[in-house]
């Protein structure tokens, strides 16, 4: 199976509900911004999950290009906002339906040990998060680590390789730490299910984050950094970590929060039944499919 980043996984979803609907006179770009993209005589829409600083978008500043665009959609109002006072994007072009994830159902969580777990890009906090997790100095904790490079695909992995194998190595080498590499979709929504906490120090801005979401859905208690859209993507239900560009800071702020949130977790309460059952209602495809429907329909004036 070919590996899946969380781009991949929407686009995959999204023709999923809705190859059945799809508007043909509609041409789709997703997050990439090229000339050659455009198709003339077409309606021309980008998906955009990428930050504002990312190399694939900067001709978001050019005009020419933003003429030929017919409306950007973003997944996140907090990216909705980045992009329209960065680029000056048209506000009229402009559109915001909300990222999605398929149903996680909730399973009773395990007794025993706190199971923390970590899904996401090396590059996105995993450092800071070892660091954090060495000065709990715990024993009543694991933390499971599932991050690689071939997420990605082969190629980035080959490209990259030797960038991470230091914090990789280190990972494997931690006290009850467990490095698990990479895994599937299907194989992370299945751990989160048997995960208590969600840990992510994010020092990446996401637009969104499709391993937010699953966590939440899955019921885990949720500790992040207050960066990008995470505080729209966790809602009241996350800790938060006010992130400072200082690693050596956000990992001792988080140390704390996350060694509070560990201390306060109590096995069977329901309220991580009720954050589930929100995930699964407010944040799932059957909330987003009506939307895109709407969209790809002639109320925008096709």
């Amino acid at each position: 199976m070919k590996p899946l980043g969380g781009t991949e996984i929407l686009l995959q979803a999204l023709n999923k509900h809705l190859s059945a609907y799809w508007n043909p006179d509609v041409n789709l770009i997703v997050s990439t911004c090229r000339h050659e993209f455009v198709i003339p005589n077409k309606k021309n829409v980008i998906w955009q999950q990428l930050d504002v600083d990312q190399e694939n978008v900067q001709l978001m500043s050019d005009k020419t290009f933003i003429d030929k665009i017919d409306y950007f959609i973003y997944g996140s109002s907090w990216a909705y906002e980045k992009y329209r006072m960065f680029y000056n994007i048209p506000e009229n072009k402009s559109i915001v339906i909300k990222n999605a994830i398929e149903p996680v159902t909730f399973i009773p969580k395990p007794t025993g040990k706190i199971k923390l777990i970590y899904t996401s890009t090396p590059w996105r906090g995993l450092s800071v998060l070892l660091d954090a997790f060495e000065m709990l100095n715990r024993d009543d904790i694991e933390l499971y680590v599932y991050s690689s490079t071939i997420i990605y695909g082969n190629g980035f992995a080959n490209s990259t390789k030797g960038l991470y194998d230091q914090l990789f190595d280190r990972a494997k080498r931690m006290k009850n730490v467990n490095y698990m590499g990479y895994a599937t979709n299907a194989g992370i929504r299945k751990a989160v299910q048997k995960a208590h906490i969600f840990a992510y120090p994010s020092i990446f801005q996401e637009t969104s984050c499709l391993s937010a979401l699953e966590a939440g859905a899955a019921g885990c208690k949720m500790v992040v950094s207050n960066f990008g859209a995470l505080y729209e993507t966790c809602s009241e239900y996350a800790d938060y970590v006010t992130y400072t560009p200082d690693q050596n800071l956000l990992a001792e702020r988080y140390s704390r929060v996350l060694n509070n949130a560990i201390n306060n977790y109590v096995h069977g309460d329901s309220v991580y039944k009720e954050q589930s059952d929100f995930y699964n209602k407010f944040w799932t495809w059957e909330n987003r499919i009506p939307l895109w429907k709407e969209f790809l329909n002639d109320s925008y004036n096709w």
